[in-house]
């Protein structure tokens, strides 16, 4: 393995950590399958089999932009060491693997690792020569692929998840086998010995790499922690103390050179899926949670409770998560991959931002980030793809910069039914008005049966999009007809957004629009079955 400096004095300097909370205005997440799964530059042709030290220098360098603060490494999906590892040594592991199901492991960060690469100390290393710091983000109860241990025949490209302790311990799932959906196939943590394996894992972390610059805690991998009727007070005593063991882990480390590592948590937007996971902001804080991240998991949106936890947790640095999608939906093909995203476009991440920081949010992250770029199957239907936009960070990490931007408010819909049993549904949308809450347009998406499983590369249907009454604020819409063929608006990014025929456009009135919740109704008056794939509501500037 090579050897690293501890870290250079520059470093030092760049990373010294003194105040009560971290200092950073972003904050970037890189899952490392991106590196070899993506096309980029460092990876043309996106080949699974290549994976290599220059690669992953690459990754880190391209998003050490203005204003990144914070750089975070997911090494695997957080059952077996990407590290040098007396707990999991990767040898042993892939011989397990290969004689327990059968297969050969095949995935091309091992085959680094095991001839002597350095995924962890690398990336410490690169995010300290660009003075930003390097935080291990790590998966805490991740349910990917772990259903192949219960079918017994687990592929080789799952040899990152599937592993020796998992499948010595069912008595650890949340439900016994057969069970294989991701709720049951997750561990159960009112098992100590299965929070026990995961804070030795974070231990043996903070003694092969004391240069790092702390944790993160991925809660979102997967946000299911315990069974159905577990007492809340339990929830919350369990979680607390496996909270205070790692602070712990950090606070020793600290002792040793003097240097703060930081400890962050990743945690649902919805404040009604907290108690899931036993979390109380206020005691996290208050037990050494300094940053909380918090995150829709995959799809970007503005309905988030950056306010509430404002107001939980008042001392607390609040991040943002911004991703490469807004909204992803199946299409008519099999496989894992055969799935449609609308992408995050500039004005969806400045007022994404914008609107959390009105709220009460310090800074945003960046998740998935890398996946604007062409990956997996079904590329020629998924595409054309696009380069993330990097450049836009530095507006997106200042609040101030983003004062004046037009007003782009979203809510996606879901595919909501609207026939002859629901023809009428209300919905709710967090905003924040722009330009003097000047004159703004409405359109909704609707779509067809038929039309909502098919890829955009196909044309829409001839269909009636049925006649509507829409009322936002207690004012009934006028309807101006379909959106311009020119939809969805000047953008790089062309797909996602469907066709223009699939929007009806209306007309909201100057100063309607209210800052935070706002109320809109639809209701169908006449037409076929149709299903409402997106809102949006357009300030543009003056």
């Amino acid at each position: 393995m090579k050897k690293l400096p501890f870290v250079s004095a520059c470093a030092l300097a760049c990373c010294a950590l003194v105040a009560a909370t971290p200092p950073w205005k972003a904050i970037y997440s890189n899952d490392t399958t991106n590196i070899f799964n993506c096309h980029s530059p460092a990876n043309p042709q996106g080949d699974p089999d290549l994976f290599d030290e220059k690669m992953l220098r690459a990754s880190v360098a391209e998003a050490a932009v203005q204003g990144m603060g914070a750089q975070l490494l997911q090494p695997g999906h957080g059952w077996i060491a990407w590290w040098p590892s007396k707990l999991v040594p990767l040898d042993e592991h892939e011989k397990w693997f290969k004689q327990t199901f059968g297969n050969d492991p095949d995935i091309a960060v091992h085959r680094y690792l095991l001839a002597g690469g350095d995924l962890l100390g690398i990336f410490i290393d690169e995010c300290h020569k660009h003075g930003n710091a390097a935080l291990i983000s790590y998966r805490m109860n991740d349910a990917h692929h772990l259903e192949w241990t219960v079918k017994g025949n687990a592929p080789g490209y799952t040899a990152h998840a599937n592993n020796k302790f998992y499948s010595d311990h069912p008595q650890y799932r949340m439900a016994p086998p057969p069970a294989t959906d991701g709720r049951s196939r997750v561990h159960n943590w009112l098992h100590k010995g299965a929070r026990d394996y995961k804070l030795a894992l974070l231990r043996e972390i903070t003694e092969v790499y004391p240069q790092m610059d702390g944790f993160e805690l991925d809660w979102m991998r997967y946000p299911h922690l315990f069974p159905d009727g577990t007492a809340q007070p339990k929830r919350n005593a369990i979680m607390l103390e496996f909270i205070k063991e790692v602070r712990g882990l950090l606070d020793a480390l600290e002792k040793t050179d003097g240097k703060h590592r930081w400890l962050g948590v990743r945690i649902p937007t919805d404040p009604k899926a907290w108690p899931e996971i036993g979390l109380n902001p206020k005691t996290w804080q208050d037990a050494g949670v300094e940053f909380f991240n918090i995150s829709p998991s995959y799809e970007t949106t503005e309905q988030t409770g950056v306010a509430e936890l404002r107001k939980a947790a008042p001392d607390a640095r609040i991040y943002a998560e911004l991703t490469h999608c807004t909204q992803r939906w199946r299409f008519g093909y099999a496989g894992y991959d055969a799935h449609m995203w609308r992408r995050s476009t500039k004005e969806i991440l400045e007022n994404s931002a914008t609107v959390a920081y009105a709220r009460g949010a310090d800074g945003v992250s960046f998740f998935n980030f890398a996946y604007y770029r062409g990956h997996g199957e079904y590329q020629d239907l998924k595409g054309p793809f696009n380069e993330p936009p990097f450049e836009l960070i530095p507006t997106l990490a200042d609040k101030d910069a983003l004062r004046g931007i037009p007003g782009y408010f979203y809510l996606d819909g879901g595919h909501a039914a609207f026939n002859d049993k629901e023809k009428k549904r209300s919905y709710e949308m967090d905003i924040l008005p722009a330009n003097g809450n000047a004159a703004a347009t409405l359109r909704v998406q609707v779509l067809g049966k038929k039309e909502k499983e098919l890829s955009e590369r196909e044309p829409p249907e001839a269909i009636d999009r049925g006649k509507w009454r829409v009322v936002l604020n207690g004012k009934a819409l006028e309807f101006k007809g379909l959106a311009d063929k020119n939809y969805p608006f000047p953008t790089p990014y062309k797909a996602g957004f469907g066709h223009a025929q699939q929007y009806l456009c209306f007309d909201v009135p100057t100063g309607l629009l209210k800052n935070g919740k706002n109320t809109l109704v639809l209701e169908k008056k006449s037409g076929p079955d149709l299903y409402l794939r997106w809102l949006e509501i357009v300030q543009p500037a003056r």
